[in-house]
């Protein structure tokens, strides 16, 4: 997909990044022989937003005007969801964007417009947090490899459709917008950071109770950090997850190692996509 000396787009649609940690990550994707550009505003801050709509919007935009080979997302955060009614979808060229977190509905926007869309590191945690497998394999993806993953199946069967979804607070937050993420005939990726698990509970329901997981072929679940039931619970996190996606009847494969961890694997959205005997292997655009 991406070879030496490509132009990468460096944008701040969310938070304000630490500067220190993203001139690592920047230093680290130029060591690896690509040309990375910081767009005017990647810098700014409004409040706990970096830059304001206007900011953000014109360098996301500038990003794909057709002059990068790529544009990668500085940090998550919040901030993208207040850009999305803005986006001139039509105009964005068809460069791979590379996020989460944040970026969900950003990436699933793209996504369902057939453009690149990469669930992976953003650059402030790309040097110092994540670890060296989750900087090989976002090399590996940029590279157009295709990528596997084991799992443990909570639910089995086999499943097959293009990949979707991300950070579960953010598809949540997204229902009953224009943006609300639909699962039809698609395998679900879903993980979250700092939420106990009644309140996961509460997310998923959202979601189902909206239509959000309507006509999803499987579930995948990266990492739900900090999301441990009390030490004497006789319950686990899967039953959680049994009690609200178990009735939809597909298979649910979990512990990927996707998300928010140390250990954060790249992977394509809205490419083809299949489960069976607990390995999901996800093909390049």
């Amino acid at each position: 997909m991406l070879g030496a000396g490509a132009r990468i787009a460096v944008v701040s649609p969310s938070g304000i990044s630490d500067p220190d940690r993203l001139d690592r990550g920047i230093a680290l994707a130029r060591s690896w022989g690509f040309d990375l550009v910081e767009l005017p505003h990647a810098r700014a801050e409004c409040r706990y937003l970096a830059g304001s709509d206007e900011q953000r919007l014109n360098d996301l935009h500038c990003a794909f005007s057709g002059a990068f080979d790529a544009v990668w997302a500085a940090r998550g955060g919040y901030g993208l969801s207040r850009l999305m009614p803005r986006i001139q979808w039509d105009t964005l060229a068809p460069v791979p964007f590379i996020g989460f977190s944040d970026a969900t509905s950003f990436l699933n926007g793209l996504a369902s417009r057939q453009r690149p869309a990469i669930h992976g590191p953003v650059l402030h945690a790309l040097d110092g947090y994540h670890d060296e497998e989750s900087r090989r394999a976002i090399r590996e993806v940029l590279a157009g490899d295709a990528v596997r993953f084991e799992g443990r199946t909570v639910l089995d069967g086999a499943a097959a459709g293009p990949l979707c979804g991300g950070n579960l607070c953010i598809l949540a937050s997204l229902c009953g917008t224009a943006y609300q993420l639909d699962a039809r005939g698609k395998i679900v990726l879903l993980e979250d950071l700092g939420e106990p698990p009644y309140k996961l509970d509460r997310l998923l329901v959202q979601c189902r109770d909206a239509g959000v997981f309507d006509g999803a072929t499987a579930f995948v679940l990266g990492d739900f950090l900090d999301a441990r039931p009390p030490a004497d619970a006789d319950w686990t996190l899967d039953d959680v997850f049994l009690d609200v996606l178990g009735p939809l009847g597909v298979p649910i494969l979990a512990d990927l190692p996707i998300g928010h961890g140390r250990r954060n694997l790249a992977v394509p959205l809205g490419t083809p996509a299949r489960l069976e005997s607990g390995v999901l292997t996800v093909e390049p655009r």
